[in-house]
């Protein structure tokens, strides 16, 4: 199992979780379409975060290098899929939990547990893919020999593995802001910037669905 995940890109986990995720919320589950669409959202979610951090935890920085320096894409298919699942998704939640107020007592609260549970998904998602780009883009970078270095600059001696790149991309996630690690290069404020900007947007977002989560439970 450690071989196959270790040999398995972040584009193929997209893949397999996609297709696990179509094929759950194909199943003839007893919820409406919306519903079924998110639980198959929340599945394909786990398929890709579970392997991608059992890659982080048992990744060295040397195997974290190797893999970084063969694998990475370009930082515009990220955004492009950021945007069109998180979007979808995000959507697909607002028009589940308008449902909410129709609904009484089990089946409110499992649609409200539905909703949460795909927004969690959607946040892991867009931090996780973000730092296993930031971990690639460093060792590119570093490969190339920018004269600007490799972008970020951690704290201590230690060369980064991939959970140092998952610390900073869950900080500029949860804060829109850096915090130890320092960006000196270019192309790494870039990527920042879109993370950040695009981090704040969907945090607004989700506060937007839980305040409408509590007016529906409240009504």
């Amino acid at each position: 199992m450690r071989i196959h995940i270790s040999q398995m890109g972040g584009w193929q986990r997209l893949l397999c979780g996609a297709a696990i995720g179509l094929a759950v919320g194909l199943l003839p589950w007893p919820l409406d379409g919306v519903a079924r669409g998110l639980l198959g959202w929340c599945v394909g979610a786990a398929v890709y975060l579970l392997p991608a951090w059992w890659l982080a935890e048992t990744s060295d920085t040397e195997s974290t290098r190797a893999r970084a320096q063969a694998l990475d894409q370009p930082s515009v298919l990220i955004l492009a899929s950021m945007l069109s699942v998180v979007g979808a998704s995000v959507v697909a939640i607002a028009m589940l939990l308008q449902q909410v107020r129709q609904l009484g007592g089990g089946e409110r609260a499992g649609h409200i547990a539905l909703g949460l549970l795909a927004l969690a998904g959607s946040w892991l998602m867009i931090h996780t893919i973000y730092g296993f780009h930031y971990a690639h883009r460093y060792y590119q970078e570093e490969r190339e020999g920018n004269e600007q270095g490799p972008g970020l600059e951690f704290p201590g001696k230690l060369d980064p593995d991939y959970f140092d790149f998952l610390y900073y991309a869950f900080v500029v996630g949860m804060t829109s802001q850096v915090s130890d690690v320092q960006v000196t290069s270019r192309e790494m404020r870039r990527i920042t910037l879109v993370h950040s900007v695009l981090s704040f947007a969907f945090n607004m977002l989700a506060l937007a669905l839980s305040i409408n989560v509590v007016a529906g439970v409240m009504q």
